[in-house]
């Protein structure tokens, strides 16, 4: 991990960014102490479901939402 001062990170924004977009990490100094930590952001999983919609809940599958609702409110009302 490098290490860069708050006015060499200013001054350098776009070359530091470039590096921290190519997979290096800075670490930023504050008066000679640790301030913040620059990452490349992670990529984002993409989910593989392939049967999604046989898996999904369908409308004739157990009670509906209002027989729910009365169930759970029988005896409180």
């Amino acid at each position: 991990m490098k290490t860069v001062s708050i006015r060499e990170m200013k001054a350098n924004w776009s070359e530091i960014e470039g590096q921290v977009r190519e997979g290096a990490s800075f670490l930023v100094l504050n008066r000679g102490k640790p301030a913040a930590r620059i990452v490349p952001a992670a990529p984002r999983e993409v989910l593989v479901w392939d049967d999604h919609l046989a898996t999904a809940i369908t409308a004739d599958r157990g009670p509906s939402a209002e027989e729910t609702v009365r169930a759970d409110r029988e005896g409180r009302w």
